[in-house]
């Protein structure tokens, strides 16, 4: 073969190769242009995906959220435990109503809230309601503390004992 027969095949081959190069083009553009968005199937299959996991999702944070309610009435069960018990150590009287110095609900609810939002956090005598956290007194010396949690039931208690005398040392 000539080197100008090579040339001619070249430059037929550079011009075929050239036209279908224009031709994929031309078909990736026109493909491109009509799929400018998401098919309606696309969507469905995306909502359908999106409810099933709010499906999931809304019932473990609303549990999260009773959970954690029900965590605060145990934290100011403790507190109140915490702070009878040292009244009771030193022998102080202690009062569960009435106002006074001596009484534990008003200095309590002075620091604390409800945690379920609704009325006082501590109240004398024993729970009924939702976040409340009840202080008895049993008249023995002992002291009995509750808590409510949702719907007024009770959570956890406590009881508080009196020190008792130790090789006849009265404490």
């Amino acid at each position: 073969m000539s080197n100008n027969e090579n040339t001619k095949k070249q430059i037929r081959f550079l011009i075929l190769g050239n036209i279908r190069l224009k031709s994929i083009k031309f078909e990736r553009e026109k493909l491109m242009k009509r799929r400018q968005g998401f098919t309606l199937l696309e969507l469905m299959i995306v909502v359908v995906i999106l409810g099933v996991l709010a499906l999931i999702a809304v019932p473990v944070l609303l549990n999260a959220v009773e959970q954690s309610r029900e965590s605060a009435v145990m934290g100011n069960v403790s507190a109140a435990s915490s702070t009878v018990s040292s009244r009771v150590a030193i022998g102080s009287t202690i009062a569960t109503s009435g106002g006074g110095t001596n009484d534990v609900v008003t200095l309590l609810n002075a620091s604390s809230e409800n945690p379920y939002g609704a009325g006082v956090s501590f109240v004398g005598g024993a729970c009924a309601n939702e976040g409340e956290v009840g202080i008895l007194d049993n008249g023995d010396g002992s002291f009995t503390i509750n808590g409510c949690g949702s719907g007024g039931a009770e959570v956890t208690t406590k009881t508080i004992y009196e020190p008792e005398d130790v090789a006849g040392i009265n404490l």
